[in-house]
């Protein structure tokens, strides 16, 4: 939704109600595929005009190809014909009715909200040809009376006749409930423009603005405007007798080292050339059913030029010329800005030819492809010209300029100034938009008299009017060049400089609307500037009470990796999934050694049954050392905790309302939730399919570990239906589990920490923070208005105490430290004392098992090398925070294995992943190799 100025909300909704009365629009209030946004315009007599964009939901909309009568069949049935007129419909679109299924594409979205088109609305790209078909349908079986889209012309061989048949027309639209805008329309007349065409008694002819453009041209005056028109004239060389002969005095203008003279020779041939092109046999009859329509567009830093051309059975003829001056204001546009002028000023010149025909729009300026595009977002001047073009069915093509034909006519203009409306128009957009974006500021009385009593500019008037300053000014002497003053106004450049006690209410209204950082200076240094003003506004929007409860949640914290046991079925992660549309729930508990897991389905999930359904998986497997799990209230009641107790098994219950703390299951539960979706939609008994996915999954390696969960889970391998040999070797897997998974955990934790840009908590214990809410609505903050007090940190485990003394247990993500408002009394007096506090970083992880001892590591490879996992090493642990000398001085106590005498080695060389040590066998020194890219 493009964002309305407050002060105009009152007349968008009085614009919405009027237009809901006339029943044109209807509010909605389901769901709806489609929402276009609304744009803004002001309309010349002070009111505005609501435009619905809709450049994305055309391009979903299948055109509706009715058949147009062309140009030739109307002026075939007109001839000898000698009263006229025309009529014009009033508000001709809304005066056709859609039907209710092709009304949800119009649907657009205001701060008042969602509403649809009942009628056919501007800006439809199949609405000239659907408007087309229903006025052709009233007028079926009225003779005399013709239309291509909204022009309609009524003719008759005398009046008699003609009033005859315009009684007829009118009579059909009060029947059919139509209305007609009578400040339009023309009766009886002898002589009427018709589709670009003069019709009269005496006939038809051409419109003398298809060649008045061309027969103004001034002559050129250097090289390069000859070259351009002479591309212009041998666009349209097979109509020009004897060219070569006419052109040759142009021509040798053209050629290097040849002085630019103008003479009689070449102006001879410079007006032949214009008569020849703008004679009438020259130019070609615009037809409807032409194979393809081109506008080719130009711009220069002195005109704007145009040629409509049509490609029928191969031969492409020009249809019409046109070009004009750029008005004063216009001159001073970007290049770009002339470019898109000159398209949406073309597209009106010939908009009795263009319209509800697709055409292709040909220009010599690349950009103009990208912004008249679909997803542009240009600035308010093209976007007033974006509006304009909506009514438009046109593909923009890139041309080089040596090929742009139009380049002569921008080039070749006259140089009268020529006023135009357009342009005014826009003009008069773009003050709307600055003067309704424009914020409460101060005056420059107000800031003159502060600055008259401020003793710090005082000196600096002074210092500039005297030319010596004085060290005392370091904060105005770098800029001592810049620096003017007018009265008692110190400027910098076109910038004010701002007293002291102004300062703080600049800083407010550059903020309003809640601007970030970046853009409240942005909005501050266009007009004023002081000492040390960005780091006054980084202070005042960081203790911004609305902008803390409503800003971006804090950094993740890095990620901690959860050891991996020592063994199977010791540290369990167990979880609740469902309801299921049955109405039951399946227990999971997942082993976080092998990855094996077991569900039991339910129908009770209180604390008698969850524990009942343990203790027989308990039964088969033994009790583990440790259970997590979330917490729900069947965990967090008495009877549960007794029973863990009792059975010696310790609880960790994972932070509320971040469930990645115990992934593992978590990850679990999207698999199974998966199979069951598919059984469902498969019209199976997902109980049947989540036995043979478990089989499955227990016996296929998996990713992390490269061994099988029910492998690993059981010591031995399990029996599927696929053929296999057996293979008796007795296997110990568990090194080499160990050794992969902190490959793959520590490879996915620096892979995660840089996705998320992951950074050290800086919350200490007392600090006022922020809390995130559990859920909020769409017009909620995501944080608690009130500040907590963080009381207690264990990890990235945080509690917080509410204003009532409520204490409120969540992971760090939630919280976020807050700054209290600052005061004006707050900004200190000399303004090179403000700086930024200090923050000291600290990282803290959820509890995790401490690590394995050495002694139940063992792994000797085929060569007789002996490593150790340094992240699950006493070794490692007792060389953290030493020297790499001191590392590589330290000595461990070799264990067991091929040539294990019991006797200390030295280690060589200490590596994050992997410790070094010498050849068990060998004198020689080997190193295993470490997985690139993975630490550190």
């Amino acid at each position: 939704m493009y964002r309305i100025p407050y002060s105009l909300r009152d007349k968008v909704g009085e614009q919405l109600d009027e237009l809901e009365s006339q029943d044109i629009i209807e509010r909605v209030n389901d769901p709806t595929p489609w929402v276009s946004p609304v744009i803004i315009v002001l309309k010349p007599n002070g009111d505005i005009r609501l435009c619905v964009d809709m450049r994305q939901a055309n391009a979903a909309i299948i055109r509706e190809r009715h058949p147009i009568p062309t140009v030739d069949d109307i002026l075939y049935m007109v001839n000898g014909s000698q009263v006229f007129s025309k009529l014009d419909l009033r508000s001709g679109y809304h005066q056709i009715e859609l039907e209710e299924s092709s009304r949800e594409i119009t649907t657009f979205v205001t701060y008042k909200g969602l509403y649809r088109y009942k009628r056919l609305m501007f800006g439809i790209s199949s609405a000239p040809e659907k408007y087309q078909q229903v006025i052709s349908q009233v007028f079926h079986d009225c003779e005399g009376v013709q239309n291509i889209s909204d022009d309609i012309v009524i003719y008759g061989r005398d009046k008699a006749e003609h009033d005859e048949r315009l009684r007829k027309a009118l009579q059909r639209l009060k029947d059919k409930g139509l209305t007609l805008n009578l400040n339009k329309c023309e009766f009886r007349m002898n002589k009427i423009t018709f589709m670009g065409h003069v019709l009269s008694k005496n006939g038809i002819g051409p419109t003398s603005e298809r060649i008045k453009s061309l027969l103004n041209a001034k002559e050129p005056t250097n090289g390069s405007e000859v070259k351009s028109f002479l591309g212009l004239v041998n666009f349209s060389a097979r109509y020009i007798p004897n060219l070569a002969t006419v052109a040759e005095p142009l021509r040798r203008l053209t050629k290097k080292n040849v002085k630019f003279v103008w003479t009689a020779e070449q102006k001879k041939s410079f007006d032949t050339f214009k008569i020849c092109l703008s004679n009438v046999k020259t130019l070609g009859h615009y037809r409807l059913d032409a194979e393809k329509t081109q506008l080719v567009t130009d711009a220069s830093n002195v005109g704007l030029g145009a040629v409509l051309l049509q490609v029928n059975k191969g031969e492409t003829r020009v249809i019409s010329y046109a070009s004009r001056t750029l008005s004063a204001a216009e001159r001073n546009y970007s290049t770009i800005e002339k470019e898109a002028l000159a398209v949406v000023w073309a597209c009106e010149k010939f908009h009795i030819y263009l319209y509800g025909v697709d055409f292709e729009l040909v220009t010599d300026h690349k950009p103009l492809e990208v912004i008249y595009g679909r997803k542009s977002r240009p600035n308010a001047r093209i976007e007033r010209w974006l509006l304009k073009l909506m009514a438009y069915n046109f593909k923009v093509r890139y041309s080089p300029g040596h090929q742009n034909i139009a380049d002569a006519l921008s080039r070749l203009v006259d140089k009268t100034p020529v006023e135009n409306s357009n342009s005014k128009d826009t003009e008069q957009y773009v003050k709307f938009i600055a003067r309704e974006a424009t914020p409460q500021a101060l005056s420059t009385q107000e800031v003159e008299e502060a600055s008259r009593r401020d003793e710090e500019l005082v000196r600096i008037r002074k210092f500039i009017k005297e030319g010596k300053w004085e060290k005392s000014c370091v904060d105005y002497f770098p800029f001592r060049d810049e620096l003017c003053c007018i009265g008692f106004v110190v400027l910098r450049g076109s910038r004010i400089v701002i007293p002291r006690n102004l300062r703080k209410q600049c800083v407010q209204l550059a903020h309003q609307g809640h601007l970030g950082i970046v853009g409240t200076k942005q909005q501050l240094r266009t007009k004023v500037w002081w000492p040390g003003m960005d780091k006054e506004v980084e202070k005042y929007v960081k203790s911004c009470h609305g902008c803390q409860i409503t800003s971006a949640f804090p950094k993740p914290e890095p990620v901690s990796p959860t050891p991996l046991p020592t063994g199977p079925w010791q540290e369990l992660g167990i979880d609740i999934l469902g309801p299921l549309t049955s109405g039951q729930y399946v227990l999971v508990v997942v082993d976080y050694y092998s990855r094996y897991y077991e569900i039991e389905v339910t129908k009770d999930i209180t604390s008698e049954k969850i524990i009942d359904l343990l203790e027989g998986m308990f039964c088969r497997h033994g009790l583990p050392l440790q259970i997590t799990s979330d917490n729900g209230p069947q965990f967090r009641s008495k009877l549960f905790k007794d029973y863990l107790t009792d059975n010696c098994i310790k609880h960790r219950a994972v932070t509320p309302l971040h469930p990645s703390a115990n992934g593992e299951v978590e990850r679990q539960n999207r698999s199974l939730m998966k199979r069951i979706r598919i059984a469902q939609a498969e019209s199976k008994n997902w109980k049947t399919e989540i036995r043979k996915y478990l089989f499955a999954y227990g016996t296929t390696p998996h990713t992390t570990s490269g061994v099988p969960p029910a492998e690993l889970m059981f010591r031995r391998k399990l029996r599927t239906k696929l053929p296999q040999v057996e293979n008796l070797q007795e296997n110990d897997y568990d090194e080499g589990v160990r050794d992969k998974d902190a490959y793959s955990k520590y490879r996915n934790k620096i892979y995660i920490d840089e996705k998320r840009d992951a950074q050290e908590c800086d919350l200490e214990l007392g600090d006022s923070v922020l809390l995130k809410k559990a859920t909020k609505d769409k017009m909620d903050t995501p944080y608690h208005v009130e500040p907590y007090t963080l009381v207690q940190k264990t990890g990235n485990s945080c509690v917080v105490k509410s204003p009532e003394g409520v204490l409120v247990k969540r992971n760090s993500e939630f919280v976020k430290k807050y700054q209290e408002p600052e005061s004006v009394s707050d900004i200190p007096e000399n303004p090179s004392d403000l700086s930024e506090p200090s923050v000291e970083s600290s990282a803290n992880s959820d509890d995790v098992p401490s690590a394995a001892p050495l002694d139940k590591l063992k792994c000797y490879n085929s060569s007789g090398f002996c490593y150790i996992s340094a992240q699950l090493s006493p070794i490692t642990k007792s060389l953290t925070g030493k020297t790499k000398n001191e590392r590589e001085g330290s000595t461990y106590q070799k264990k067991e294995g091929p040539g294990g005498s019991g006797e200390s080695k030295k280690i060589k060389q200490m590596d994050p992943c992997y410790v070094l040590v010498k050849d068990l066998e060998k004198t020689e020194e080997k190193t295993l190799r470490k997985p690139r890219g993975i630490y550190p």
